[in-house]
Order: C-alpha cells, then sequence, then structure tokens
C-alpha cells in the first residue's frame, strides 16, 4: 500500500513540474497557484497533499461533471475544460482541465490540472472581481466543455478563449502547459497499469480510502465530543449590512461515532458581490479546517472526508450559489475568512486545538496588475501578482506561518519572484519587507504581514485587487490579540498617503507609488505567558517594537538588548492584578 501511494503522489508531482517548468505567466511559473490532481472511474482522489487545499479539497466534482454531461460521448484523446462555478469549478479564473485515462478500453481514471490565469476576460483586467453583481459581470464561462478531440484542440474552443482574453499569446502558452500536466499523468498512469495490472490498482485504491477513513475515526475519536456555534464579522462594502457582513457556522463533533458535521445553512443569502462561495471552494474550506484538526497522519483522500458532512443549502453566500450569482471572488475573501472561523471553533473547544484566525481578502500586493508595455502600446499584459505574503494563524505550540498566505493556501502558493515581476511586466519592486507589529500578540504570536511598495517604470499601471481586514482584521483566540489591520494606498508625486477602499481599481502613474500593508494573523494564548526570549528575539529581528515588547508582552529589555527578568516579572505581575480589578 505505501509503494503504490507513492507512485500515484510520484505521478501528481510530474505532473505538478509539467506544467510549472512550461506556464507561461509568472503566477504559475514562480507562485505556483495551480494545482493537479487524479481520482479513479469511482471519482476517488488518492492525494491532495500537494496541491492549494482550496484547489483540490472538492476536486473530484470536476469529473463527475464530466461524466454526467458526456455520459458514454467520452474517448481516448478527449480533454474537457471547465471554469464554471455552477459546474463543480472553484471560480472562473480557476482553468480547470480534465482528461479521462482509458485503460482496456475504458475510463480507469480521471487527470485534472487547475491553474489560475492572469486573464480570463473580465470586463475589467482582473480575475477576482469582488463588485460583480452577477455572472455577467464576470469573465468567459466554459461550462464543462470539450477542449480536445484524439488529442487535437478544438479550434473552436480555443478560437473563442482567444477573442476574449486581453493576452491570447499568455493564455495559450498556459493552457499548453495544464494540458502537458494531464498528458503527462496520463501517460504515467496507463504505464503504471501495464506495470501493476489495472486489478491490483484498483484494489489498492479502495483499501487506501478505507484505511484513510480509520485513520479519521481514530483521530476524531481524540476529540472532545460537543457541539458550538459562533459567528465572525466581514469587512462590508454594502448598505444591507453596515456592521459586517456575518459568516455562521455550527460545528458538532461526535468521537463515539467518528463524524464532524459542519452546519452553515444559517448564513445569508447570495450577496450583490463576486465574493459567494461554490459548492466547490464551501466544501475544500470545510475539508482543509478539519484536516488541519485531525493531524498530519490523516491521509488527505476522498476516504477521510466521508467523515466529514457538510451542511449547506443553495443560495447562500457561504455555501451553493444560486444562478446568477457572482463567484468570481469565491477562492479568496468569504472563503479565506471561514477557513480560520472554522479552525478557531476547535481552539474554543480545548485548548491545543485549532487556530487563530488568518487573512481574509488579498493583500494590495497580490493585485492583478495590467497596462501596455513600454513603448508598445499594443502590446497590453496582464498578469497576477502574489507579493508580500500576510502571516498565518498562531497555534497552541507555534508561532504564525510568515508565508502562510490564507486558509485556502496554507503556504503552499509561493511568493513571486521580484525579478521575474520586474522583467514581465514595466514595474519595479521599491520595497519588500516585513510589517511590524503586524502580527497578533499571543503566548503564540501570529505571522507578521508585510509591506510593499510598487511603482511604474514609466507610463501608467492599473492595480485592481480585492482586500479586506481592515475593520475586522484576524482575530486572536484563548486569550491572543487580533493582527494589524490590512491597507492600500496610493502614494501621490509628494509622497502624499490616499487610502484606497477595500476594493481596489487605482491607475498609478509614472510619479506616483502603490503602497501594500498586509495583516497578519491572529495570537494564540495571553502575551503575558510568552517566553521573554522568543520577545526579545522579535526586537532584535525588528519583527516586534521595544514599545510593544513592554506594552503588550510585558517584557523589559536592556539598553543592550537583554531581558531583565526581574522588571519582565514585576510587570507582568501588576498588568495580570490589573486585569483582574478592570473584570
Amino acid at each position: 500500500m505505501v509503494v503504490l501511494h507513492r507512485r500515484f503522489e510520484a505521478i501528481i508531482r510530474d505532473m505538478i513540474n509539467a506544467l510549472f517548468k512550461s506556464g507561461r505567466s509568472g503566477v504559475l511559473n514562480t507562485a505556483m497557484d495551480f494545482s493537479c490532481s487524479l481520482t479513479d472511474d469511482k471519482f476517488q482522489t488518492v492525494s491532495l497533499t500537494l496541491g492549494l487545499p482550496v484547489h483540490v479539497g472538492a476536486i473530484d466534482l470536476i469529473p463527475r461533471a464530466v461524466a454526467e454531461k458526456f455520459g458514454d460521448d467520452i474517448r481516448p484523446g478527449d480533454c474537457f475544460v471547465n471554469n464554471s462555478s455552477y459546474l463543480g469549478n472553484t471560480h472562473c479564473a480557476d482553468f480547470t482541465v480534465c482528461t479521462p485515462v482509458f485503460v482496456g478500453g475504458e475510463v480507469a481514471f480521471y487527470t485534472i490540472a487547475r491553474a489560475h490565469l492572469g486573464d480570463i476576460g473580465f470586463p475589467t483586467p482582473t480575475t477576482y472581481s469582488a463588485r460583480a453583481r452577477d455572472l455577467y459581470e464576470e469573465g468567459l464561462t466554459l461550462p464543462c466543455v470539450r477542449i480536445q478531440r484524439d488529442y487535437k484542440d478544438v479550434p473552436e474552443v480555443i478560437d473563442i478563449c482567444r477573442a476574449n482574453i486581453r493576452v491570447p499569446d499568455q493564455f495559450y502558452g498556459d493552457y499548453l502547459a495544464v494540458l502537458a500536466a494531464v498528458r503527462t499523468g496520463e501517460a504515467r498512469l496507463q504505464a503504471l497499469c501495464e506495470k501493476y495490472g489495472i486489478g491490483r490498482l484498483k484494489s489498492f485504491l479502495d483499501s487506501f480510502q478505507n484505511y484513510a477513513e480509520r485513520m479519521a475515526v481514530e483521530a476524531i475519536g481524540k476529540l472532545p465530543k460537543g457541539r458550538t456555534t459562533k459567528e465572525m464579522l466581514y469587512d462590508s462594502e454594502l448598505d444591507a449590512y453596515p456592521d459586517g457582513i456575518p459568516i455562521r457556522a455550527t460545528i458538532e463533533v461526535d468521537p463515539d461515532a467518528g463524524n464532524v458535521t459542519i452546519d452553515l445553512r444559517d448564513n445569508i443569502d447570495n450577496l450583490p458581490l463576486g465574493i459567494n462561495m461554490t459548492e466547490s471552494t464551501t466544501l475544500a474550506s470545510c475539508m482543509t479546517a478539519v484536516l488541519t484538526v485531525l493531524g498530519p497522519d490523516v491521509p488527505r483522500c476522498s476516504g477521510s472526508f466521508r467523515r466529514v458532512k457538510v451542511l449547506m443549502r443553495e443560495g447562500s453566500a457561504i455555501g451553493k450559489p444560486r444562478f446568477p450569482a457572482a463567484t468570481s471572488a469565491a477562492t479568496t475573501n468569504l472563503c479565506q475568512a471561514l477557513v480560520p472561523h472554522l479552525q478557531s471553533m476547535f481552539a474554543e473547544m480545548r485548548d491545543g486545538l485549532g487556530t487563530a484566525y488568518g487573512t481574509s481578502g488579498m493583500p494590495g500586493s497580490c493585485a492583478v496588475v495590467s497596462g501596455t508595455h513600454i513603448g508598445a502600446p499594443d502590446r497590453p499584459f496582464v498578469n497576477q501578482l502574489i507579493l508580500g505574503h500576510w502571516g498565518g494563524p498562531a497555534l497552541s505550540g507555534h508561532d504564525g506561518w510568515l508565508t502562510y498566505g490564507s486558509g485556502g493556501s496554507q503556504g503552499m502558493l509561493l511568493q513571486s519572484s521580484v525579478e521575474m515581476v520586474e522583467q514581465q511586466q514595466p514595474i519595479l519592486i521599491e520595497k519588500l519587507e516585513v510589517r511590524q507589529d503586524s502580527g497578533g500578540a499571543g503566548q503564540y504570536e501570529g505571522g507578521p504581514g508585510s509591506e510593499c511598495i510598487i511603482r511604474p517604470r514609466a507610463g501608467q499601471v492599473r492595480f485592481i485587487a480585492n482586500t479586506a481586514a481592515r475593520a475586522f482584521p484576524p482575530e486572536g483566540v484563548r486569550g491572543g490579540q487580533p493582527a494589524a489591520p490590512m491597507y492600500v494606498y496610493r502614494l501621490d508625486a509628494a509622497g502624499a498617503q490616499h487610502l484606497l477602499p477595500i476594493s481596489v481599481d487605482v491607475t498609478i502613474g509614472p510619479e506616483e507609488r502603490y503602497l501594500s500593508q498586509s495583516c497578519g494573523g491572529g495570537g494564540y494564548g495571553d502575551p503575558l505567558d510568552r517566553d521573554p526570549e522568543k520577545v526579545r528575539a522579535g526586537v532584535l529581528s525588528e519583527r516586534i517594537s521595544r514599545g510593544r515588547a513592554e506594552q503588550v508582552y510585558g517584557v523589559i529589555l536592556s539598553d543592550s538588548g537583554e531581558v531583565d527578568p526581574a522588571a519582565t516579572e514585576t510587570l507582568r505581575q501588576k498588568r495580570r492584578a490589573e486585569r483582574v480589578a478592570t473584570a
């Protein structure tokens, strides 16, 4: 079982390498904003540990859509593309390709590659239109259509894509990279069947799912029994929700039966915004949160997912969208808020479980940038930046992860290469560094955010980003404090700061700058319980200020930067006494 499990993972790695090395846009060939996976003919996943959680947590919905729509009209050499939020995809910018793998004249497997494209034909040059009011204000939709027959492109589908996308050559290069991934997986799977036989592989796949389910049952059996309900608030741009958009969830853990149930049915209806979640992102968020709590020994596959029941309703912003609700930001915003919200609920069940809150929304430095190349006004560029990571939430025993990103990526999304970004677009990254005092304080500290300054080399550059976490920055748990809010500014020629709205759409001129300040993660536990030497290390690295060390952590440092143990203990006792008196 171990040998075959690793062989399947090796095939997925081969698919990833094919896409990574041949992707044309920077969001693929440096940031790796894509995922690859495979299922058997029963739509069972084997390993989801190699992709972005939001991409792969419900990726079996894609081959299910292919089988349901095309039935017996599936032949060797076929390939299908699907970016429809209503047919199992995450959001329209995730260009998802699926190939049926035939063995002995029958479909035995499906290979799937999902890649985030920098442009998919939106009215504005972006792939995250948080302000879209419905589906018709979003990009090109490909509702599970055949893109290859007999291993050759269906030219009409390619023509439609090229005609709707601002950078058609970049699109086609990225498409070929995605195609290379699924065809690589197809060839490797067929070779694996020749070596071991399809009967043995099918037997393994069924046995592995049962093994994963047993591991999940064992892990759930160690959780506290109970039911908890909690609401958080998300930054609102709507008059209907002046105090914030609520996100609600109920989690019930039954360790005796080995089940976890997540009930999301009490959430609000679809919003006139692009942040509505999809079935795929809702399921993936729930699976991600639960499997994070169950630990690394539980395999990430269909077998372990059997023990997690998700209750959602159609027409809900946190659930299944009702047509024609907009969903172009379904992998960010509410999705990024839901994952840590669920993880924080486990933290309330028992100390040592779950995490604090992480970010919601993308920082301004992860904008889609667009314009024309210097000296070539007829040569447009569009690309998604992934710069200036936002720190992860703290958890019991561990500080937040600096390059965690969000609950949907959990460290699997790389930061774009500054040098490659400056080669691919006419922009310069003037500053990219850790933002001081941005992580939530706690016994375990939230990962810090970043500060990034970008300017055009010449001419104008447009930045579109769907940020959040300003009115409601990531909260701490079990006495931990919140992270710093997220901000985006336009710096004019004189250097004055102009605060931009959370849905950013701004054109920056050659004498101006674009400033992104990303939030960190929330803290876990009482800051006064943090090891003073860790506080000192944070000050020396300039991650936290001396003022924060004293005011929040109660740590006194000498002029030489050493901890003063006696003064620190006296100050901490005073702060604890003040709390008791206030309470």
